[in-house]
């Protein structure tokens, strides 16, 4: 526990001494590091705080067990490297930034160790609150972030409700196992899982709680953004397994669950095919990744609730594949929210098109960011990333294995929709990769600010990104999934991950990279030592020589992905003089536009009618008010 009180103690100093910015950074930089400290030596030894009785059935306190250690260990690898790199990017934003900084850390810490209802909800009040500030740094920023902590509001509501019904049930506001037995077998158990699923959805961006990403990533600075999109998701990833420790699982839960995820892993790739913006594209990424993640949670619901030794065996693959996805999207988003921050701030634009040649006018290291950061959420062997995809591929595979017909149409035709995400996925970052990291350079002159810690960080995630995928195996085994490690043919024990026990499906990063690092290496020596200088000539158009301003642009590279899905992504065609523009609209924004109008309308009527000065009707309302208030 030393090190968890550490890392809280280290936040507060962070905020109180956030008028020296480099300071409080540096504070919180040494908070992360207690707190991946705090992670591993949870995974061996659990501890606990002394519990605190405010009430009958409410003893507050905090503690670490094996699956809250493995959640702060993913949370604080992220923590450990943004709060280096803004060291340096924070020097752009103001001092009050730091205080809020360590204030989201703070309270994301809190939400992984608290030991009851009370603690969680106040660690996600803080979290939701501090990344709030966070995006009203940006100037005209009111909107979106006024839209994040609506839907944040709209979370932590659920979850009220959904804690109010655990401690009816069980007469404890405990959320650690203790309960799991009264809640369990209780009416109330699907009411409190509806409930608390919502509450932790809406956190995960999943379709149709989604629509408020791309502005709130937009306007937010970057490194609040990467803590928008990996840890704050991350933290609604951790609600939802904690959940199911309560609970157990069940066949209907899982069946919801999987077909929001797969549902919102399509949505969020097709919409991220289509996008021009440069933080935009990720935020739809953050989407898609939190679909495949709780897809996996829900097969694993299923498979756990059919009860039978195949069906437990693919529950904890399905489960496996879940943390995988979890680690390489917190890693991933992270790197590539550093690395496009680090390149929007250096020429500051704000489109995919504009922000050419990040290689050769910016850097390498941010510009190879980007590339491992696509690569990996390309399911490019042998990122970390391809590995999380594998598996959870692997396992809505073997959907042949649920008895009933109507759970094996519901996971193929998930498997289906995650197939086609992963593929969109792919043309995104391809995208996102050719364009910016790789593009020609565009002749921009840079903005020059200090980046030695931004390229530090950066540079660590590459790495981590890289080797992870590489000894997967040993995470596997760490995680204690032994029985999921093997060896055949060439491929020594425990190199080789199963899939399934039978063999089902295997895949070996390792030696992947072993071999192709071989076959590439000795060729590319041969081709060094012998190759002739390459001719570059001009791309033909039609004999006229080509200026800086065409190009095959973004929109045209995507435009006939969105011709052909023009149903899906309300395709048309605007006009302006000469000039001719296509527009998409996500389709859900439509529902929250609607809802709009309604709550203003209503707000309108309650005006002219309930508030409008009269003080016998402020009476009635108020004396209406406490009755109900006083009954519920």
């Amino acid at each position: 526990m030393t090190f968890l009180y550490l890392s809280f103690a280290l936040y507060l100093l962070g905020i109180v001494l956030s008028l020296r910015r480099e300071l409080s950074y540096g504070i919180a930089f040494a908070g992360a590091l207690s707190s991946l400290v705090a992670g591993i030596l949870a995974l061996t030894k659990e501890c606990s705080s002394p519990q605190f009785s405010m009430m009958p059935g409410l003893s507050i306190g905090i503690g670490l067990d094996k699956t809250s250690g493995i959640f702060l260990i993913v949370a604080s690898l992220s923590f450990v490297a943004l709060t280096f790199y803004s060291i340096d990017f924070g020097k752009l934003f103001s001092r009050k930034m730091a205080a809020w900084f360590n204030l989201s850390l703070f309270g994301m810490t809190l939400v992984i160790s608290a030991q009851d209802s009370v603690d969680f909800l106040i660690g996600w009040e803080l979290m939701t609150i501090g990344l709030f500030l966070q995006i009203l740094e940006r100037k005209e920023s009111h909107e979106e972030a006024f839209q994040f902590i609506a839907f944040g509001e709209a979370s932590a509501m659920a979850l009220i409700i959904g804690f109010a019904s655990l401690f009816l049930t069980s007469g404890s506001f405990s959320i650690r196992d203790g309960v799991s037995a009264a809640l369990a077998h209780s009416q109330a158990a699907p009411f409190f899982l509806v409930m608390v699923t919502l509450g932790f959805i809406i956190k995960m961006d999943i379709f149709p709680f989604h629509t408020w990403v791309t502005g709130a990533y937009s306007k937010a600075p970057s490194n609040t953004a990467a803590l928008l999109s990996a840890p704050l998701t991350l933290m609604g990833v951790y609600g939802i397994v904690r959940t199911l420790s309560l609970v157990g699982y069940s066949t209907w839960w899982g069946v919801m669950v999987l077909s929001l995820g797969a549902i919102s892993a399509f949505w969020g790739a097709m919409q991220a095919a289509a996008e021009r913006s440069l933080k935009k594209l990720p935020a739809y990424s953050t989407v898609e990744n939190n679909g495949i993640i709780l897809t996996a949670i829900g097969l694993s619901a299923m498979a756990g609730a059919a009860g039978t030794q195949p069906m437990i065996i693919l529950s904890r693959f399905a489960f496996l594949a879940a943390l995988f996805v979890a680690f390489s999207h917190t890693v991933a988003k992270s790197l590539l929210f550093m690395s496009v921050g680090h390149a929007k701030e250096s020429l500051q634009e704000e489109s995919i098109d504009n922000v050419r040649g990040i290689w050769s006018n910016v850097g390498g290291i941010p510009a190879a960011g980007i590339l491992t950061s696509g690569l990996s959420f390309s399911a490019f062997p042998p990122t970390i990333g391809f590995v999380g995809e594998w598996m959870v591929l692997e396992a809505l595979f073997q959907s042949y294995k649920f008895e009933g017909n109507a759970e094996r149409l519901i996971a193929a035709f998930a498997g289906i929709l995650i197939a086609l995400a992963i593929g969109l996925a792919a043309f995104s970052m391809i995208k996102l990769i050719g364009y910016t990291a790789l593009g020609p350079d565009h002749g921009r002159k840079t903005h020059q600010f200090p980046s030695a810690r931004i390229k530090s960080a950066e540079m660590f995630f590459i790495a981590l990104l890289i080797l992870g995928g590489v000894f997967s195996p040993y995470i596997v085994r760490l995680l204690g999934y032994s029985n999921f490690l093997g060896g055949l043919l060439a491929v020594p024990d425990p190199l080789l991950i199963l899939s399934s026990n039978p063999i089902f499906g295997v895949v070996s990063p390792t030696m992947f990279l072993v071999v192709v690092g071989f076959l590439f290496l000795i060729p590319y020596l041969l081709y060094h030592r012998s190759a002739k200088k390459s001719r570059k000539v001009q791309a033909w158009n039609g004999g006229l020589a080509l200026t800086e301003d065409e190009y095959f642009t973004v929109p045209a590279y995507s435009f006939i992905l969105e011709y052909v899905l023009r149903k899906l992504y309300l395709t048309r065609e605007v006009r302006t003089g000469y000039t001719a523009e296509v527009t998409n609209k996500d389709a859900a924004e439509y529902l929250y536009e609607y809802l709009n109008k309604f709550v203003r309308k209503l707000s309108y009527f309650v005006g002219r009618t309930v508030m409008n000065g009269k003080i016998s009707l402020y009476v009635l309302y108020i004396l209406v008010v406490f009755v109900l208030a006083f009954l519920l």
